[in-house]
């Protein structure tokens, strides 16, 4: 679902998944037996071309065999986007990880920093 208005955008996402994510790492690799994923973000349109954005995302696999449940995707996202103009822009985003180190499936736990520049032709 999302709200889209007034220079405000809000959404969230929930799904869940049999037998499609792919899992791979610490000696382990096929298919979760279940996963189910969460998605919410919000972000604010500025009148001169910022947009600040906060966002949520955690994906977990469940009945994982020899493991039980653990989590693949568990991070806040900050982030803020410059529009310079309609073709160009410039963002930032910083992924604070969520993730334990000791994650039994050996999924990444260091947090993340982006940076990029968009020119849409």
């Amino acid at each position: 679902m999302k709200y889209d208005a007034n220079n405000i955008y809000l959404a969230a996402n929930y799904g869940e998944t049999r037998n499609a994510t792919r899992i791979s790492g610490a000696g382990n690799s096929g298919f979760a037996n279940k996963t189910e994923d969460v998605f919410v973000v919000a972000q604010y349109q500025f009148d001169f071309g910022l947009r600040p954005s906060l966002s949520y995302n955690k994906s977990k696999a469940k009945d994982v065999e020899g493991v039980g449940s653990e989590d693949l995707v568990n991070y806040i996202e900050v982030g803020a986007t410059y529009y310079f103009n309609k073709n160009m822009s410039t963002y930032v985003d910083y992924q604070i990880n969520q993730i334990d180190s000791d994650n039994k499936l050996g999924v990444n736990s260091d947090d993340t920093v982006a940076l990029g520049i968009v020119y849409q032709f």
